[in-house]
């Protein structure tokens, strides 16, 4: 009975409410511990030595294991719990042995089992009970007394208490892309370059001093790529067990968590498509000489226009009129013509009729030409200012003229064309495989080609704004615009598949980020997006490109009068 409710009261601290036993008492005896788990809420299972459970490392919920160390089995239990990696946090196991506590029988009796850094197990003797662990799998193990904490409400698990690895090393990997321009985890002058691994490397120098121990680390330029199965870079010394942990952080991709096991997301990185809205006016999106007046105010315009031209025709050809004012003679329909689109553009007519008829058309024309020329230089000068919102989706960037690039990293081509997104894929095959390898840049080269126009630049929104904030002008800060084209997994700290430190790490990782640590670490080297401060004020300049409508009426005025040349030069010499 005793026992019985030392063992309920142990694993009720540990708040667990499901219990698997293996024990080989009496039936009465397990008669009276399965009516005493019902009474403190617990379910309980009495293990078949027979055949035994799986004994799975993870699951939903937490689970007590109650292993009686004289039964036959026991060794059994202990070998496979040891191969399946069950000494973990989600098993809490409690071993009896009822005889006074000895060093060397536990030592012998847990032998090379992996009763690593993150196992929850206790050693249950007749006189006291202790936490075991080892730090490595061919390190001693290490008892510590729990004295009257077994008695607490509340005790925690196990690893979640530890914080001293006894100065251990521990294998890992950094990741170096670009070791020619590397000038050392603290430079924040190229934090585009390698932004992940510098994010993440002060992260677990942090994560090591905080659990006394040193890293044994390599160095490695690749994040790793799957190759039918077996990845290399990173990945793959992780995946061959060469190293324990990557100091750095790697996306959570599902090829990668069937190899290894992901402790601690540290930041969302995103990437988008960056690029200058086109401005309003733009002849790729439209004429910028039709946008100041709406088609009626053109229509109404137009249509005063062509009447004084008629007007003007119709008075020239009265007789009795032309007696009057000699002048009229001259005017023809064709100069009536010239006259009202001279009046439009300002220009005036060569000749001034004496008739005042006459003279009040022309008049009335000049006037209005200039009341509408003022509010079209007006309308147009806004709208050389104001960007357009033209191009909101992948879609529109699609059919757009604009140039796309993307940034130079490992994962250049595989979201694209994993991605199930149609406009996406669209994309992708219209705008970026024609290009080829000509479509992946640097950062920097990216980013420049941005203050050039009609450009779009995908990359990483940290390392792109960045480059934004030291090269651009408030002006040019202001013009920019994002698509994001696919969303990136969530980057976290990759670890050896079914590590003993898995949950040790993560249990002080997440300490770091509920105390600020890690939102410190992120505002130091993710680049936020830089304010826009000059929305309103400054001057865009024109390109050629801008005023392209009037560039082709200009050469087909020229075609036109060249052909019209070729005719009357023929038309002369058949006359002659």
């Amino acid at each position: 009975m005793e026992l019985a409710a030392f063992v309920l009261a142990y694993f009720a601290a540990k708040r667990l409410t499901l219990l698997t036993a293996f024990l080989c008492c009496r039936p009465d005896e397990l008669s009276v511990l399965w009516r005493e788990a019902q009474r403190h809420g617990m379910r309980i299972n009495i293990a078949d030595w027979e055949r035994l459970p799986t004994l799975e490392p993870y699951g939903i919920h937490r689970e007590g294991m109650l292993l009686d160390l004289t039964c036959p089995g026991a060794q059994l239990v202990l070998e496979k719990a040891s191969a399946t990696r069950a000494f973990n946090l989600r098993h809490s196991w409690l071993l009896l042995l009822n005889a006074p506590f000895n060093a060397t029988l536990m030592e012998a009796t847990l032998g090379s089992t992996l009763v690593l850094a993150d196992a929850d197990v206790a050693w249950a003797a007749s006189d006291q009970l202790l936490d075991v662990y080892r730090i490595k799998h061919n390190q001693p193990l290490i008892a510590t007394p729990l004295g009257d904490e077994a008695a607490r409400a509340v005790l925690p698990a196990a690893p979640t208490s530890r914080r001293h690895l006894n100065n251990v090393y521990i294998s890992g990997s950094v990741i170096i892309s670009l070791p020619q321009y590397f000038k050392g985890w603290n430079d924040l002058t190229t934090r585009h370059i390698d932004i992940v691994p510098k994010l993440t490397y002060p992260l677990m120098m942090l994560l090591a001093e905080d659990l006394h121990f040193r890293y044994n680390l390599k160095q490695v330029e690749w994040y790793g790529e799957n190759r039918n199965g077996s990845f290399d870079g990173l990945a793959g010394q992780i995946q061959r067990n060469e190293i324990e942990v990557g100091i750095t952080s790697l996306f959570m991709r599902d090829d990668r968590i069937q190899v290894m096991h992901f402790f601690s997301e540290t930041f969302e990185l995103r990437g988008a498509f960056i690029f200058r809205q086109p401005s309003i006016y733009m002849s790729s999106v439209s004429n910028v000489f039709l946008l100041p007046f709406s088609r009626g105010v053109w229509l109404a315009t137009w249509a005063i226009l062509a009447s004084a031209a008629v007007i003007l025709t119709l008075l020239a050809r009265r007789q009795q009129l032309r007696a009057i004012d000699s002048s009229l003679q001259r005017l023809s329909f064709g100069e009536s013509v010239i006259f009202s689109i001279g009046t439009v553009c300002q220009q005036g007519f060569h000749g001034v009729p004496e008739l005042a008829s006459a003279r009040i058309v022309m008049f009335c024309s000049l006037m209005l030409a200039l009341f509408a020329f003022t509010s079209y230089s007006a309308k147009i000068v806004a709208i050389l200012q104001t960007p357009s919102n033209a191009i909101r989706t992948i879609e529109d960037l699609t059919r757009s003229p604009m140039t796309l690039g993307v940034q130079e990293t490992t994962y250049k081509r595989t979201y694209f064309a994993e991605s199930t997104h149609p406009a996406t894929q669209q994309l992708y095959r219209q705008k970026l495989l024609p290009l080829g390898d000509r479509a992946y840049l640097s950062v920097v080269d990216g980013v420049a080609r941005l203050r050039t126009g009609l450009f779009a630049f995908q990359v990483e929104e940290p390392s792109g704004y960045n480059i934004i904030s030291k090269k651009f002008t408030e002006r040019e800060k202001c013009g920019l615009t994002q698509i994001q084209a696919f969303k990136l997994p969530m980057v976290a700290v990759p670890v050896r598949k079914h590590s003993g430190y898995k949950e040790l790490f993560a249990s002080r990782m997440r300490w770091q980020r509920e105390t600020g640590l890690l939102d410190r670490t992120r505002k130091l080297w993710l680049a936020s997006k830089p304010r826009c401060d000059a929305a309103s004020g400054g001057f865009v300049s024109v390109g050629i490109i801008d005023v392209l409508p009037a560039l082709h009426v200009l050469i087909a005025g020229m075609t036109a009068s060249l052909f019209f040349l070729v005719i009357e030069r023929s038309m002369a010499r058949f006359l002659r």
